[in-house]
């Protein structure tokens, strides 16, 4: 898979998917030191470092609005169906959603046991896309889904599905709130959130604004809730 088809000027490869739970509780992300791993962005720029990468292509204002900017107008040219949020990959989405399942049920199990439950469990969908994570797989657990989504026909077609179309086995389990701002200029509800989930879409905010918004999101989190973070990394040089 290229870079341009992920809608990014640089990345390292993906052949690992990474998903985990983070606490929020006392939760603070600090950027502790540079990163020194070698690389080059989609021109063949090489770079030493990614300070000297970000100082390339984020340094100033101008060129951090033209990074965001450069990727919602790739994602804007993407059709609104699942092998399109997928970059051509929509046969991965059964083994997504059920490995994701997997991991949420014994999380949903240890945290946030029925008999210990005392009112509605709510998730956010970050980079929601056309809501495929939510209708397949956050609808049925949580009884509130809010979808956070820049590309404005990806959540128009999440809009369509889930707010008028889609029916779940109980009207207990719905979408909510359909927020069309990318992750670096959100800020959520204080202590809304049972899990704000964050999917694919992370590799997308400079270093700065990553710290930045786990940050201000945690203070969405109610009391024990928790970030889930599904992501490709990788270690090694891009190579196709």
């Amino acid at each position: 898979m290229s870079p341009e088809k992920l809608g990014l000027r640089f990345l390292l490869p993906l052949s690992l998917t990474l998903l985990t739970a983070l606490c929020a509780h006392h939760f603070l992300v600090r950027k502790t030191r540079s990163i020194d791993i070698a690389g080059r962005d989609i021109d063949g720029h090489q770079f030493n470092t990614v300070d000297e990468m970000w100082k390339e292509h984020a340094g100033d204002p101008n060129r951090k609005s033209q990074w965001y900017n450069d990727a919602v107008t790739y994602w804007e040219g993407v059709d609104a169906s699942v092998d399109g949020v997928l970059s051509g990959f929509g046969i991965v989405n059964d083994a997504d959603i059920n490995g994701s399942e997997d991991f949420l049920k014994v999380l949903l199990s240890e945290r946030f046991h029925i008999d210990n439950r005392h009112q509605p469990l709510v998730a956010l969908d970050c980079g929601s896309g056309i809501g495929r994570v939510t209708k397949n797989l956050l609808i049925r657990y949580f009884n509130e889904v809010d979808l956070l989504e820049p590309v404005s026909h990806f959540l128009e077609a999440a809009r369509e599905t889930l707010a008028t179309g889609y029916q779940t086995n109980s009207d207990l389990h719905k979408a909510v709130n359909f927020y069309s701002l990318p992750l670096q200029d959100f800020t959520p509800v204080a202590g809304r959130y049972d899990v704000i989930w964050i999917q694919w879409c992370i590799g997308h905010l400079t270093d700065n604004d990553f710290i930045s918004f786990f940050n201000r999101a945690k203070v969405g989190l109610k009391p024990g809730g928790l970030f889930i973070l599904k992501e490709n990394t990788a270690t090694t040089a891009f190579a196709q």
